[in-house]
């Protein structure tokens, strides 16, 4: 897909009104897309090691916790983006759509916390200045997420239980879990990819 068919598509996206329970605890991210050398691109970061990080060392989204003087969780992911990476979506940023709340509460150990996820569009990416919660800024190609080849299996232990989920790996990095929640809306919003044969 060209970058103006998928801007059509997120700017059209009407988020779905669901009956979550509501909590305290919210936090936010932003998903940037921008037109780069593979296509359309995908901003995402690796997350330090930090102890007590639940997602150290994570691909992920910039974002996070939204603090008592946020306005809106739109202000949190805007906020966390600039501390984190030091991308201005004020400046740069055009916003797309919002996505659906991520629910991390399926996990008893970790306490419930919505995450409001919102996809941007970048004309041009400016230099990035990153801080100490991340290591690395990588852009992932849309159209590597949207070839289903490229999924697969995960296996993780848990509990002393094995689990089996879904990851992608691009460049030796993991995406999975709750940043997958978000990809797989964002993508299932796409059209489906034409097949060539």
């Amino acid at each position: 897909m060209i970058a103006n068919d998928i801007i059509s598509h997120l700017r059209d996206f009407q988020r779905p009104k669901l009956n979550q329970d509501s909590t305290d605890r919210k936090a936010a991210v932003a998903i940037a897309l921008s037109e780069g050398s593979d296509g359309v691109e995908m901003l995402m970061i690796k997350r330090a090691v930090r102890e007590g990080d639940p997602w150290s060392g994570h691909m992920g989204f910039p974002g996070g916790r939204r603090d008592p003087d946020d306005a809106s969780c739109l202000a949190c992911a805007t906020r966390e983006t600039l501390e984190e990476i030091g991308l201005d979506l004020d400046a740069h940023g055009s916003l797309l759509c919002e996505l659906s709340d991520v629910n991390t509460g399926w996990r008893p150990d970790r306490p419930e916390m919505l995450i409001a996820p919102y996809v941007y569009w970048l004309e041009r990416v400016p230099s990035l200045t990153l801080n100490y919660e991340v290591d690395d800024v990588v852009w992932v190609p849309m159209a590597f997420l949207r070839d289903a080849s490229n999924r697969q299996a995960l296996k993780w232990e848990w509990r002393g239980r094995a689990i089996e989920s879904d990851a992608y790996y691009y460049q030796d990095n993991q995406i999975w879990g709750l940043s997958l929640m978000m990809i797989d809306e964002l993508l299932g919003i796409l059209p489906k990819v034409q097949s060539s044969g």
